[in-house]
Formats: structure tokens, sequence, C-alpha cells
């Protein structure tokens, strides 16, 4: 039976889709329910305030460590920046003359750093030397961005094979080990992320030749500065870097690290490089210069995930964990609550569950990073797969991938937003090349997940 509580966390989902809808940031309705929702449950106002801020403790400590990761990443790459290091990792690039090459090697590329570094960082290294190289030379910025924003962000982070930030916290919602969900996820982030490239450049090749007449065929360089080379020191700091990852990469792969010790093996190793990096760069000025680095990363990465702890923390509050660590009680959640109400109006069928996950996924994205919505349609598939008997692991395989996709292309205020900004590209125009992709990769994924039930 509900409560009142019940009540007050679903009107404040309502009031954040409401918000989202009008294209308004939904952080404080999020806010203002962590206390809504802590006075319902304790009907004690000092408990309602505790309530609250142990939700925010609980979002913190579940991205504690990306968020680290990410701030360290960020230092690392505005070093290589400052010395034209990054040049050298992006030069292979340079080659490129043709719009479908573009589209293919900058994606395949965008794909390889996000598993590294995320997408977020990977975004700022290419965006900041490929974007504007390969526009001189004559390819559509559109092509750039659709392509950095569909192999990033989409295939890349819907399964953060490396990493593994998403599939951790989807794990921590669900209780199902991260081993279990990566291996279930492999074939449906490869599978969904194939359709999605593939519909994604049919996409491009079709609406630029019907908005420009583009052809696929070389282009001759106009005049521009020419690529300013980085000396010797800037080539052993790329090549440091480099074989850096590349090495904890054969590492994870080889004794099979996964969840938390793999992003504390990157963490360090990234730590490491930096520290490196910035004594040959700095010399007798790295013990200042080191810390200005870590500062400047460290406040990138809070402030890019102030506003996905405010909406986690919110979330929280409806799963299981939520109520052992929030509430400071046993039970299953509201959401598993919710299930059962959801069980005595509609019939649980393979059908309306995968429905129901991948419509809470769409919505739980709305705030546009996609991530925010992981411990949601987490508890939703645990719930549901109790409730109707239905394996709990693909639907919240599923619900990862649909979070992390509606993120990644759907939303014109989330990743779409900060790519159209990095490739100078209007972000509508961007959302119309890049819907086919997400269309292709979400019935991919529907698809796999009901044939797998």
């Amino acid at each position: 039976m509900l409560t009142l509580a019940h009540w007050v966390f679903l009107f404040f989902i309502l009031m954040i889709i409401v918000t989202l809808f009008f294209r308004k940031p939904p952080i404080l309705p999020a806010a203002i329910g962590l206390f809504g929702v802590g006075l319902a449950e304790s009907r004690n106002g000092i408990e309602a305030v505790q309530i609250s801020f142990r939700a925010l403790i609980l979002a913190t400590s579940n991205l504690l460590g990306v968020i680290i990761l990410i701030g360290l990443v960020v230092a690392l790459t505005q070093l290589l920046q400052k010395i034209k290091a990054d040049q050298i990792l992006v030069r292979p690039l340079l080659k490129i003359k043709s719009m479908s090459l573009a589209y293919w090697a900058v994606g395949v590329t965008m794909w390889v750093l996000t598993l590294l570094i995320w997408p977020t960082p990977a975004l700022t290294l290419l965006g900041a030397v490929v974007v504007p190289i390969l526009g001189r030379i004559g390819i559509h910025p559109l092509v750039l961005a659709a392509s950095l924003a569909i192999f990033g962000k989409g295939i890349g982070l819907s399964g953060d094979f490396i990493i593994q930030g998403a599939p951790s916290l989807v794990s921590k919602a669900t209780g199902i080990p991260v081993t279990v969900l990566l291996s279930a996820s492999f074939p449906v982030v490869i599978l969904s992320g194939i359709c999605g490239a593939g519909f994604g450049y049919i996409a491009l090749r079709l609406f630029l030749s019907a908005e420009q007449g583009a052809a696929d065929s070389p282009r001759s360089e106009p005049g521009s500065e020419p690529l300013q080379i980085p000396h010797e020191r800037g080539r052993l700091l790329a090549g440091i870097m480099a074989l850096g990852y590349t090495g904890t990469v054969f590492m994870i792969l080889m004794f099979k690290i996964h969840g938390d010790e793999a992003s504390g093996l990157i963490g360090g190793v990234t730590l490491l490089i930096l520290c490196i990096c910035t004594v040959l760069t700095e010399g007798k000025n790295a013990f200042s210069q080191f810390i200005n680095y870590v500062k400047d990363g460290l406040r990138y990465a809070m402030g890019v995930f102030a506003p996905i702890v405010m909406m986690a923390g919110f979330f929280f509050m409806g799963t299981a964990a939520g109520s052992e660590q929030i509430f400071l009680k046993e039970g299953a959640g509201f959401f598993y609550d919710y299930t059962i109400l959801l069980a005595e109006w509609i019939p649980l069928t393979k059908w309306t569950v995968v429905g129901l996950v991948t419509f809470t996924a769409v919505l739980a994205s709305l705030d546009g990073s996609g991530f925010s919505c992981l411990p949601l349609v987490g508890g939703m598939a645990i719930a549901l797969s109790q409730v109707s008997q239905i394996p709990a692991v693909p639907l919240a395989v599923l619900g990862q991938v649909v979070g992390i996709w509606t993120g990644a292309a759907l939303i014109p205020w989330g990743f779409a937003a900060v790519t159209s900004a990095v490739a100078g590209v209007d972000v509508q125009r961007l959302m119309k090349y890049i819907l086919p992709a997400y269309l292709a990769a979400i019935l991919t994924a529907l698809g796999w997940t009901l044939f797998q039930l």
C-alpha cells in the first residue's frame, strides 16, 4: 500500500518532468524533493533535513571515484594542450580528406578515447585540435559533431567497458555484479552502436546532399596557418601518455580487472602521468603549477557532476539502497512498490516490462546527462523483475543503454549542446542529424532485449 511518502516522491518526479518539458534545469525541484520526501517519510523536520543530506552523501559516494578520475584527466589534457603535445596524438587524423573517412576515423578515435577517459574529456581533447584542423581542409563541422556525439557518449559510455562507471552505478542500484552486467551489455552495446553509427552516416549523407549538395570527395585546403609542431619535450610527453594508457588497457584485459579496481588503476596511472608530465614541463615551477592543474581539473569535474549528484540523490530515494542508507530502514524502495501497483493495473508481460523500463530511462534522462538516470532504471529493472519473474539483467542493461543514448543524442541541452559548442554548429540542427542514429540504436537494443527474454 502506498504511503504519503510514495505520493510525494511521485509528485516531485512529475514536477521534474514538467520542468524539463519547459527546458528549465530540474535541479531545484529535485533538491526540494529531497526535503519533501524526507518530511513525508519521517513526519519530523529535523530528521527530514538529515534524510536529504544522507541522500546527497549516498549519491556522492557512488560518483566520487568517477568525479576524481575525470578531474585528473581534464588536468592532464590541459597540460598536454599547453605544450601542443595533444597534436601529436591526433596527427594521423590529419590525412583525412573526405566526409566518409572523417566520420568513421574521428568516430572510432572518439570511441577509444571515451573508453579510456570518458566522453567529455575525450571531446575536449579532440575538439580543441581535430575539429578546427579538419575544418581547414573542408570537412563539414556537422559531420564531426555528429560523429563525436554518436561514437562518444552514445556508443562509448553506453557500454563504458574500461572505466566501468555506468555499469558500476547500475550494479550498486540492483545488486547485480558488474562482471555480469558487462558480459550481458557487450552484444547490446555493439549491435546498437553499429546500427546507430550506420544510420547516422546515412542520415548525414542524405541531409548534407539535400542541403548543400555535398559530395564525398577530397577538398582543397584553403589558406590557413600551418600546424604548430610541438618541440621534443611535447613528443616525449605524448609518448608517455600513449604508453601509459596503452599499458593500462593491456593490464585490465590481461588480469581481468573490473569495476572500482579498474577505475582505481586508470585513476592512479592518470595521476602518475600528470606528475611526470608536470615535472618535465614546468621544471622548477612544477610545485606550484601541479596544484593549479589539479584544482582546475577537479573544479571542472565537480561543476559537471554537481547537478548529477543532486538528481541521483533524489532518485536514490526510490531504491532499496536508498531505503537502507537514506531512510535507515529495510525495504525494497518506492520503485518496487510502484511496480506492485502497476502489476494490478497492467499485465506484466515481457513487452510491457521492456516498455516500462525504456519509458523510465527516457524520462529520467531528460536532465541531459543520461548518467543520473542509472539508479532509477536499475531500481525499476530489479523491481519489475521481482514482480514479473522476468530476468533482471537484460532489463538493467536495456535501461543503461537507453538512458545513456538519450542523454547523448535526444536532449538538446545535454551532451549534444557541449558537442555543438565545440564544433561550432547549431544544436537544433545537430539534433536533426543524429536523431536517426538514436532511433536506430534504441530500436536495436529493444529488439535484442525482447529476443533475449
